[in-house]
């Protein structure tokens, strides 16, 4: 019998799609993995998209039926019997203990406890954004170990302590000379001061230690303005009753406004603001419908919730109003639940990826 191969078509769907149904067989699921550095083989890996498969995903979403049926111009019950036969051979190869390669995506096979588990290639190019780049190879940081450098420290400072003591040595004689000089000229100070006041002149004027004090003269280029801390005003709201503002030592506050004096500034307001962080944001939503009459999506929201969801309305897009049976925060709880609802209870649910 021929072997049945359809794995050009499911590695084509994840360059642009991050899950890949095969129906009656499982899921390809696609997760952004952020760039890595290989400690052994001194390797920095771009970024990429993790693939794993997820055997609970069995409902036909038509996604890859209609992909082998475009490729390969046939009807769309042709493409469906194509991997019809694909899932009835792999089934039967991994009963026999066979392994089942998919290009490019990775390796199915079953462990001792007969599970399907998978294998996923090592390096691939499905994200696009880092599509065509290489593992680069880089060079390791060599370090010294702490001893080495402890024992080369105090190698280096022995000799600086022996100068240091050195040159305390040689200052001791200037140091003794400079104290004989003052010494001797007080004297002669002192000896000559009754005929200093004889003839009525000031002792100011022979100390030989004093120094005119030093004048500045202000200079027309230093007076110069810093145009850069000056205040600008605009698009100050007087109604809100704050407005930004920058002080003149360049630290942002910020001053509250009199309404009935737009002019005047009060202090400045001292209280500490505490932010809450943000809410996990639910961007992945299990769609049920879109009506052009809200009391249509209203009664879909009010039966959803009564079997036991958690629908809401999502909002209005082109006069039509979105009804989700649930939202999450993950793309796999989205997926899990998607195929429940196609499963008991409506086979024409989509899933959603956007943030409201």
């Amino acid at each position: 019998m021929q072997k049945v191969k359809i794995d050009l078509y499911i590695s084509d769907l994840l360059y642009s799609y991050d899950c890949v149904i095969v129906p009656d067989f499982g899921g390809f699921v696609a997760n952004y993995a952020s760039a890595k550095i290989n400690p052994i083989q001194h390797k920095l890996i771009p970024p990429s998209k993790l693939i794993s498969f997820n055997r609970n995903l069995k409902t036909n979403d038509g996604l890859l039926t209609s992909q082998i049926a475009q490729r390969k111009s046939i009807a769309y019950e042709e493409a469906k019997s194509i991997i019809d036969a694909f899932v009835s051979q792999s089934i039967a190869g991994l009963n026999q203990g066979d392994k089942i390669y998919i290009e490019k995506v990775g390796t199915l096979y079953l462990d001792p406890e007969n599970n399907i588990q998978f294998k996923a290639e090592e390096h691939n190019d499905f994200l696009l954004d880092s599509f065509g780049l290489e593992p680069l190879r880089v060079q390791p940081i060599i370090r010294e170990s702490k001893h080495t450098v402890i024992e080369r420290k105090i190698k280096e400072s022995m000799p600086l302590i022996q100068n240091d003591e050195k040159k305390k040595r040689k200052l001791y004689w200037p140091a003794a000379a400079v104290i004989l000089v003052l010494f001797v000229s007080t004297l002669f100070l002192n000896s000559t001061f009754n005929w200093i006041n004889s003839e009525n002149i000031h002792q100011s004027s022979f100390d030989i230690f004093e120094r005119s004090p030093a004048t500045y003269q202000l200079r027309i280029s230093d007076l110069k303005l810093n145009s850069t801390k000056l205040l600008e005003k605009k698009n100050i709201d007087y109604e809100s009753g704050y407005v930004p503002y920058f002080t003149l030592d360049g630290e942002p506050t910020a001053i509250t406004i009199d309404n009935n004096d737009k002019e005047s500034i009060i202090e400045k307001d001292n209280t500490e603001v505490v932010l809450s962080p943000l809410n996990k944001q639910l961007k992945f939503h299990v769609m049920g419908g879109c009506f052009s009459d809200i009391s249509n999506a209203k009664g879909l929201v009010s039966r959803l919730n009564h079997l036991g969801f958690n629908a809401r309305l999502l909002g209005t897009y082109k006069n039509l109003h979105a009804v989700s049976y649930s939202s999450f925060a993950t793309r796999e709880e989205a997926i899990e639940l998607l195929a429940k609802v196609k499963n008991t209870d409506n086979p024409d649910a989509w899933l959603l990826v956007k943030p409201f």
